[in-house]
């Protein structure tokens, strides 16, 4: 069964300052575990810690101090365009993807074909990514990110560069992926959504976790924390 497991996890830069250099923490000492069939809706305000906290569960990044298990392979809606060629067309990207994937060609294909068609790029397929407009990208990498159904799936909601056409299409892919994929997380700043798809929630603030349980709880809590503050 997949899971993640993160004990006392900790990630920090290095601010220089006029005296000395200082650590900051981004994730400071968290511990979490998702079993699988969970959904765990992310919460947090800007500068929680939410968005590092899904690079260091994907394995984007590796922490500093703790440890992270991963059991499941794990599909990621993160950084716009993270680890696409810029100079290479949306079409070579997703055949390099599916490669890398290690599906075979007739599997390549469908699944090529599959990205064409839900990301409505058109013309645009065919051309370097480097030419893509912002909502162009999003579409593109938000097709290679769901064409599979994977054990783990790591979202970052980040639609607001997507047309009211594409955001409500991205969102219906996201059920249908979310009553399949054993484990999602979802970060979010639309409680609703997070009401809607998600069972479980984790309240980040100032680096650490400071609420996880309940989705509806915690979406009061942290409507609470946001008046105090």
């Amino acid at each position: 069964m997949s899971s993640l497991v993160l004990t006392n996890v900790s990630f920090f830069r290095i601010m220089e300052s006029t005296r000395a250099k200082q650590k900051q923490f981004v994730v400071n000492n968290v511990s979490l575990k998702i079993q699988g069939g969970e959904r765990i809706g992310l919460i947090g305000p800007n500068g929680a810690g939410k968005t590092t906290l899904l690079r260091l569960l994907a394995g984007v990044f590796n922490p500093d101090s703790g440890t992270i298990v991963r059991i499941g392979d794990i599909s990621t809606l993160l950084d716009g365009g993270f680890g696409l060629d810029p100079q290479l067309s949306g079409r070579s990207n997703a055949e390099s993807r599916a490669i890398m994937a290690g599906l075979n060609r007739s599997e390549r294909v469908r699944q090529i074909a599959w990205i064409q068609e839900f990301s409505e790029l058109e013309k645009y397929f065919d051309e370097p990514i480097k030419s893509y407009s912002s909502g162009m990208l999003l579409r593109l990498v938000f097709a290679i990110g769901t064409a599979q159904i994977h054990d783990i799936l790591l979202v970052d909601e980040g639609f607001g560069t997507a047309d009211a056409h594409f955001q409500h299409k991205a969102m219906q892919r996201l059920r249908d992926m979310y009553s399949c994929a054993p484990i999602t997380v979802l970060a979010s700043h639309n409680l609703e959504i997070l009401k809607e798809n998600c069972t479980r929630g984790v309240v980040m603030s100032k680096s650490k976790i400071v609420f996880d349980g309940d989705i509806q709880e915690a979406c009061d809590f942290y409507l609470n924390l946001i008046k105090m503050n």
